[in-house]
């Protein structure tokens, strides 16, 4: 699709801008030799709307690519997201995280409008060379590649300059959203003005340089180009050349000042878009997703939930939090695992639940491993519920934030479910009390709930995922006795296979 699309709008292009020359060549020969008559009038005029609907066609094309591109990228990025490793996340941290996210949002237009310049911005040059070569002869064409090389070595320069600012834009970036995070603690106990690490400085001093480069790139090309035409054209008129060829060059100059200018300013969109993209690829999906065979519940002697002298080390650490880890759940198991802080329970239940892959050792659902699996399908049929903390209750309807996994919007008969589900676990009252019930919009700056409150949001949003295994991480530890009690019941009654993590 994208590749017929490319194609068309590259041929409407070239049509449009054939078709311009050649009406102001029929037009301007005519003119010059004094001989305007209706004929050339006719042609010239129906040249001029030839072009001008292909100029439409060029621009239709042009935002039907930006729209099949855009939806391409933001479901890659939407799917790479969700299939980030929870290590990795942390090790990022948020402001990098946020950065390259933004870097999404610029890097469709840039892909897009920068390509699709350039491509325009070389279809002219072609045209404008065949102009120039038949009125002012091959040397002209070793002058346009000598500024074409020239154009390449400010281009390179310029996407050098562009990795380094964006990587120390990433490291502001970062450094904001800790320092908003953290603003209260700052109050507090840090000066009015803190001294920096230099970023700051650093930050600038790369952007000047990147500017310089751009600058030199957009402007000195185009105008280099257009004075050694002018000396060509000099050139031409000293040797005493006829006014209709002195014409032609002169046109061709001037169409190839604007064609190298549209071109070496495109080339920089995709040098924009390519560092935009090497910012973007750890969001960007690896490996299969796809739902993969399993056998059905109850083979004989094959556990539900294998996991089989498995470890786990952290990037960048020696020393492995998890060593030879050997378990087995059968189908219809209720399994409480409890060990110290910081003994590895949260990490082996990311491992469980295909939140990260084992450093050794080997998983199986069914006697599969997640590669036959599939990512999407492990997760959909092993869900873990991570401590409440790195949980979290989205901006929007209370529905919404139960129906995340299930899907949306919810009917009637999944409304229905989920109100006997958040009753069961005791929250009734709560449903009463806010005046829209489960279309009441929660969160940060919604209706806030207590830290039982969500805890029972983020059991009530599991068992409604009706997984084949829910893993529990410490779901229960803001919840007092008596609706610990309650929500433990419900959970044994409604989920098929249980495992429940605490401290």
């Amino acid at each position: 699709m994208i590749r017929v699309l490319a194609v068309a709008f590259a041929g409407c292009h070239a049509a449009q801008y054939g078709l311009f020359l050649g009406s102001w060549l029929v037009l301007g020969g005519a003119a010059l030799d004094g001989d305007v008559t209706g004929r050339s009038i006719a042609l010239w005029a129906a040249a001029l709307a030839g072009s001008l609907l292909c100029r439409a066609a060029a621009v239709r094309l042009q935002g039907e690519l930006a729209t099949v591109i855009g939806r391409r990228l933001r479901g890659r990025l939407l799917r790479g997201a969700l299939a980030l490793d929870e290590s990795h996340v942390r090790r990022e941290g948020t402001g990098h995280l946020l950065g390259r996210v933004l870097e999404a949002e610029s890097l469709e237009d840039l892909a897009v409008g920068g390509a699709l310049a350039g491509l325009a911005g070389g279809l002219e040059l072609v045209l404008a060379g065949v102009l120039l070569t038949a009125a002012l002869g091959p040397v002209v064409g070793l002058l346009l590649a000598a500024w074409l090389v020239v154009a390449a070595v400010l281009l390179r320069r310029y996407e050098q300059r562009r990795r380094r600012w964006s990587a120390v834009r990433l490291a502001l970036g970062n450094t904001l959203a800790e320092q908003v995070a953290g603003h209260r603690t700052r109050a507090v106990q840090q000066p009015d003005d803190p001294p920096g690490d230099g970023t700051h400085d650093l930050h600038d001093t790369l952007a000047r340089r990147m500017d310089r480069s751009w600058t030199a790139l957009t402007a000195l090309v185009p105008r280099g180009w257009a004075l050694t035409g002018v000396m060509l054209l000099a050139a031409q008129a000293s040797q005493g050349a006829d006014r209709v060829s002195v014409a032609a060059a002169a046109g061709g100059v001037l169409f190839t000042f604007g064609a190298l200018g549209r071109l070496v300013g495109g080339l920089a969109g995709v040098a924009d878009a390519r560092c935009a993209w090497d910012a973007l690829r750890p969001l960007l999906p690896s490996g299969s997703t796809e739902d993969g065979p399993l056998c059905p519940d109850g083979t004989d002697g094959v556990p539900l939930l294998e996991a089989e002298d498995v470890g786990y080390t952290y990037p960048g650490r020696e020393r492995p939090v998890l060593q030879q880890v050997t378990l087995r759940v059968d189908a219809g198991d209720r399994i409480l695992l409890e060990g110290a802080s910081g003994s590895g329970k949260s990490t082996l239940a990311g491992l469980l639940g295909g939140q990260r892959a084992p450093s050794s050792g080997i998983l199986r659902l069914h006697g599969a491993t997640p590669a036959e699996v599939g990512a999407a399908g492990w997760r959909r049929r092993v869900l873990t519920v991570p401590q409440p903390d790195h949980n979290h209750l989205m901006l929007g309807p209370l529905a919404l934030n139960l129906f995340i996994g299930r899907g949306w919007p919810a009917t009637p008969g999944d409304l229905a479910d989920a109100d006997a589900v958040c009753r069961a676990l005791g929250l009734g009252d709560l449903l009463d009390r806010m005046p829209s019930g489960l279309a009441q919009i929660v969160g940060e700056t919604g209706w806030q709930l207590s830290h039982g409150e969500r805890s029972l949001v983020f059991l009530a949003r599991a068992l409604l995922q009706e997984p084949e295994v829910l893993v529990l991480d410490e779901t229960f530890g803001a919840l007092d006795p008596h609706t610990l009690e309650r929500a433990l019941a419900v959970a044994r009654e409604r989920a098929r296979t249980l495992l429940v993590i605490r401290q």
